[in-house]
Parts: structure tokens; C-alpha cells; sequence
């Protein structure tokens, strides 16, 4: 498949100056310090206790942050990650502002700014006036592209940097995250650079914009399920005592997590509006892939939030995006959507808008796109979404495009028309013998409308070969060419093409080819060949009364 997708690159972007970095311990270091224990130990037949290993490691991940600052932590210790995000929320208590600006500057840090802001300009200038700051900085040429750099040692700066701001959100879910300062300040700063003119600024305010969302979203779930026992004790409670302190202590409790929620959603609101709604449409076309891809989890793991047209509109928009990345994103993006039952009620006037471009992009130019659109295709079909006369265009593509695209179509053909209706075949013979009859007999009323041509039968048997078991079911194939005990009366046409089929099948469980192994010539009908290719969707009408 790697072969045949034309692939994407991005052009080339000049290496930045390799910034001097003080001698700091990495986590391979970390890791051979302690695989060189464990096999000293080995050796003595020994087994250390596992709570003492911890501890040894704990001791030496605390001796390591004493020298280390965030952003080296983030780009080259990742293992660190979580001791350094407890350090943060216990210090918070006691000192909030240096604890916000640790962050606040490792923020800068990472989106490559060699700045020189203090605590006291962070206190004292207001947000817009710290990222003008910045954007100057970068307008002449004090920043390091980290985001897109191809040095060995910040291969896992990006995951790394979505690690700890997630980690950073779960850590203060029981404190911090509702005190309406710290996640604040980091929103006002987040979404005001993801609207600065330096590409690399928006990359990086992007990435940690939304991961703040999908952080948010995971303590909003917790909290929903709190709400939910702490409901149902309630409601026990009462039944017991119409008042008390238990009682009270409750409907107290159900109240902060209620207000806790409710502060989170607004939360992801805002930055759904001041980065989202700005960043879909940003001109480099992978934040717009990000942001997408972010808006597919978020409605498919938050549906009470996100799972209503003000948000599902932006899928539907980006499927029309000129970058065959961002409309597969979408593409993919709303498989994940239905392939939720529940979703699907919701799901109406979203795709009473947006399924014909959805079955255009079944032909898109990008083969990377168009065969996820007609895995979307097949989802809409099970969920009657769909009818019968919208399919028309896709069957032509069953004899006119790259292998891949054929391979695809020839199994939504074979879902949609071949096993339709089909009851599950039982264990006896006789029931597997009449499955494949059937399926072998709506077959053959495919394959009448390519009668005139073996080639393009050829081309249609091998679409569906993979799929289809009746296939290979020679037995029954010569004993519907032999006439015995038939269903239906076949035609000498009928018989061809079960001889076809029998020799088709023959050579491709011995791995030979009934098509040329590459194909990329366009190929052209006359007038009753595109008649005929057209009338294959006249099968799925009467194929369901056969």
C-alpha cells in the first residue's frame, strides 16, 4: 500500500543552529544505569524487591530535576516527565508565581523563542504584550524551529511535549485545574501565540491547545461518572432519610462536581473558539490535519459535547479541503463517528448534507483518500443512510481505476449486493452449499452487464475474489454448471461466466494473476459499454427480490 499511495513531503526546512545544551542525564542513561543493576543482581541470583528498584529510581529522577529545566526535560528526558509535573503542582501551593512561570516560559522555550522575559514582565505586561514580544523575536530571527527539526535528539520532542501537558492537567484535577489562575493564564497565552504570523508559534499553540482539550475532556469524563454515583447515593439516601447530614453532604458534593464540569466544557469552549475555529483553516495544512484529527476524538469521546452540527460542520467543510491529508484526516475522522450506533441518530441532518461529497471523494484523485471514503461509504450503507440510486458512479469504478480502488469497491459490492440479505449460513453442508449458490447466483447477474467483454469480467471476478468464499467453492460452481438441483434457471450467458469465474478462481488459488499486475492506462468505453457499467446499480433493486 506504502508504494502505491502517493505520499505527501513536506519540503525541506533548513536545520536551526544547534543550540548549546549543558550536560544534562538522559533517560537511555537512565535506563542502562538500571538494566546494569538488574544484571549484577542476576548474576548474585538475586531478585531485588520491586518497591526498592522504585524507589531507587524515584531518588535518582529526583536528583536529576534539581539540574534540569523544563524545556530540557521535555526535549531530551521524557521519563522525567511525571516527576517534574509533581514537583510543579506541590510547589504551586506554596509559591503559584514562580510555578507559572516555570510553565509559562518553558511554553515559550519550546516554540523556539530566545527570549529574555522575567517573572516580574509576566506579572506586570499583559498577554498581548508578552506575544508581541515574542513575534518580534521571531521576526528577527531569534527562534529555534524545535516543532520541525530532524535532530536525532528531539526525535520525541512532540510526544514528549503532548505527554506533559496531559500530565499536567490529570496531576491538578484535584486542585489546580479549577482554581481559575493557572489553566487560565496557559489558555490566554496558548490561544493568543496560535494567533501569531511565525508558523512555528501556531504549530506548537496548536499542539498543546488541543491536547488541553483532549486533557480536559478525559477529567470531564471522571468527573461525569462521579456525578453519576454520587447521584444514585443520593437518590438511596433519600429513600431512606428525607434529610440529614448525608443528605447534605451529597447534594454538596454532587454540586462542586457539577460546577467542576461545567467549568471545564466552558473551558474547552474557549479554546475551541480562540484556537479551533482560527486553526482549521491555517495555511500550513498540517495544523489543519491536527485540528481535525483532535475534533474526530473529541466528538467520538465527549458526544454530549461535541456531537452536534456546530461542531460536525467542520468535518463536512474540510472534506472539500485542497490537501489530500487534511480531507483523508476528515475522512477517517468520521469513520471513527460512525462507527458508534448511538451516534448515528444524531447523525441525520449532518449527513443529509454532506453524502455526496462523500461519495465524490469515492473518485477523489488521491488514491490515499478515495479508498477511506469508500470504507465510509460502506458504513453509510449499514446504516440505511444511503440509497440504492446514489451508488450509480461507484460502480464504474469497478473496471476503471488502480488496483486498490477496485479491491474496495469490489468489497462494498460484494457487502452491498452478494451478501445482502443472505442468512448466516448454518454448520449443516446443505446450508453452506445453498449460501454459496446464492451468492454465486447474484454474482452471475452482476457479471451479465460485462458479458460481451472477458476482460472486464476478469476485472470484476478479481475485485471480489477476496471477499467472496462462494468462489472458491468449485463444487458447487460445477454443480450449478452440471444444472443439478438448481435455484434458478440459468442462461447459456450464465454458464460463460460460471466457466469464467471457475477458471478465474483456479489460477488465483495458485497465485497466479486474471489482471495485469500494473494498470495505469485510463480505459474508455463506448456508448453501450458505459450503459451497461451504468446499469450494474439496477442489479442492487432487483438483486434484493431475487
Amino acid at each position: 500500500m506504502a508504494e502505491t499511495i502517493a505520499s505527501m513531503r513536506r519540503p525541506k526546512r533548513g536545520r536551526p543552529p544547534r543550540p548549546r545544551e549543558s550536560d544534562f542525564v538522559t533517560g537511555e542513561e537512565f535506563e542502562d544505569e538500571e538494566e546494569g543493576e538488574d544484571h549484577a543482581e542476576a548474576a548474585d541470583g538475586l531478585a531485588p524487591p520491586r518497591s526498592k528498584r522504585k524507589r531507587e529510581a524515584s531518588a535518582a529522577a529526583a536528583a536529576a530535576l534539581e539540574d534540569l529545566t523544563l524545556i530540557d526535560i521535555v526535549k531530551h528526558n521524557g521519563r522525567l516527565i511525571s516527576h517534574a509535573v509533581k514537583r510543579l503542582v506541590e510547589d504551586y501551593e506554596s509559591n503559584p508565581k514562580s510555578v507559572l512561570f516555570q510553565i509559562l516560559t518553558m511554553l515559550f522555550e519550546v516554540c523556539g523563542a530566545r527570549h529574555d522575559i522575567y517573572a516580574s514582565d509576566l506579572h506586570e505586561a499583559a498577554v498581548d504584550d508578552i506575544v508581541f514580544k515574542l513575534a518580534e523575536l521571531a521576526r528577527k530571527g531569534l527562534v529555534d524551529d524545535n516543532y520541525s527539526s530532524k535532530r536525532k535528539d528531539l526525535k520525541n520532542f512532540k510526544e514528549n511535549l503532548v505527554t506533559f501537558w496531559d500530565s499536567l492537567v490529570l496531576e491538578c484535577q484535584n486542585g489546580p485545574l479549577f482554581d481559575d489562575n493557572l489553566f487560565t493564564t496557559i489558555k490566554d497565552y496558548v490561544v493568543a501565540i496560535s494567533c501569531t504570523p511565525p508558523r512555528v508559534y501556531r504549530q506548537v499553540a496548536s499542539l498543546v491547545g488541543l491536547q488541553l482539550v483532549t486533557s480536559f475532556i478525559s477529567v470531564a469524563k471522571t468527573l461525569s461518572g462521579q456525578r453519576e454515583t454520587t447521584q444514585r447515593q443520593l437518590n438511596a439516601e433519600k429513600k431512606k432519610h428525607s434529610d440529614g447530614p448525608a443528605v447534605e453532604s451529597l447534594n454538596k458534593r454532587l454540586s462542586i462536581t457539577h460546577e467542576n464540569i461545567t467549568y471545564l466544557e466552558e473551558s474547552m469552549r474557549k479554546i475551541f473558539s480562540g484556537l479551533f475555529m482560527h486553526r482549521y483553516r491555517d495555511v500550513d495544512p498540517e495544523i489543519r490535519m491536527l485540528c481535525i484529527k483532535s475534533l474526530g476524538i473529541w466528538v467520538v469521546s465527549y458526544p454530549s459535547l461535541f456531537l452536534q452540527d456546530i461542531y460536525l460542520k467542520y468535518l463536512g467543510w474540510t472534506l472539500n479541503d485542497k490537501n489530500a491529508g487534511v480531507r483523508r484526516t476528515s475522512i477517517l475522522a468520521l469513520q471513527s463517528l460512525y462507527d458508534v450506533d448511538d451516534n448515528i441518530p444524531s447523525l441525520g441532518l449532518f449527513t443529509e448534507r454532506f453524502y455526496s461529497r462523500m461519495i465524490q471523494l469515492a473518485d477523489d484523485i488521491d488514491i490515499s483518500v478515495a479508498v477511506p471514503a469508500i470504507g465510509l461509504i460502506k458504513q453509510l450503507l449499514r446504516h440505511q443512510l444511503l440509497s440504492d440510486d446514489d451508488l450509480g458512479p461507484l460502480y464504474d469504478l469497478l473496471i476503471d481505476e488502480p488496483p486498490m480502488i477496485r479491491r474496495a469497491i469490489g468489497e462494498l459490492v460484494y457487502d452491498h449486493l452478494i451478501a445482502q440479505n443472505c442468512k448466516t449460513p448454518s454448520v449443516a453442508r446443505d446450508g453452506n452449499n445453498e449460501s454459496s449458490e446464492i451468492h454465486i447466483s447474484r454474482m452471475l447477474h452482476i457479471l451479465r452487464e460485462f458479458s460481451d467483454d472477458p476482460v472486464l469480467s476478469s476485472y470484476v471476478i478479481d475485485d471480489i475474489w477476496d471477499d467472496m468464499k462462494a468462489m472458491k467453492d468449485w463444487k458447487c460452481i460445477i454443480s450449478m454448471l452440471l444444472d443439478e438441483t438448481l435455484i434458478a434457471e440459468l442462461t447459456d450467458m450464465d454458464g460463460t461466466n460460471l466457466v469464467r469465474m471457475l477458471r478465474a478462481s483456479a489460477k488465483k488459488a495458485v497465485g497466479e494473476r486474471i489482471v495485469p499486475a500494473t494498470d495505469n492506462r485510463k480505459m474508455y468505453y463506448n456508448k453501450s459499454q458505459k450503459v451497461s457499467v451504468s446499469s450494474v446499480v439496477s442489479y442492487s433493486i432487483g438483486a434484493k427480490s431475487h
